[in-house]
C-alpha cells in the first residue's frame, strides 16, 4: 500500500468523526501490523465505502486499502 493512500486515509480520520471513520481507522491499523486478519465483515465494509465514496482521491485511497488487505 502507497504511503500516500495512508494519508489520505488518515487525513480523512482526523477530520471526520462517526461509525464510519472509526471503522475506516481499524482498517488501517490493521494494514500496519497485520496482527488479525480481516474478515469478510470487512470486506463487505469497504467495498461499500469504495462504491459510496464520493472524493476520487479518498476512493483511491481506499482501493488501494482494499488491495493491499484481500488480494
Amino acid at each position: 500500500m502507497s504511503e500516500y493512500s495512508r494519508i489520505i486515509i488518515e487525513e480523512y480520520c482526523m477530520t471526520h468523526r462517526s461509525k464510519r471513520r472509526d471503522y475506516i481507522w481499524d482498517l488501517l491499523e490493521l494494514s500496519y501490523s497485520m496482527d488479525t486478519e480481516p474478515t469478510d465483515e470487512d470486506a463487505i465494509f469497504l467495498e461499500k465505502a469504495i462504491k459510496n465514496e464520493k472524493n476520487p482521491e479518498l476512493r483511491e485511497a481506499l482501493k488501494d486499502l482494499d488491495d493491499f488487505l484481500f488480494c
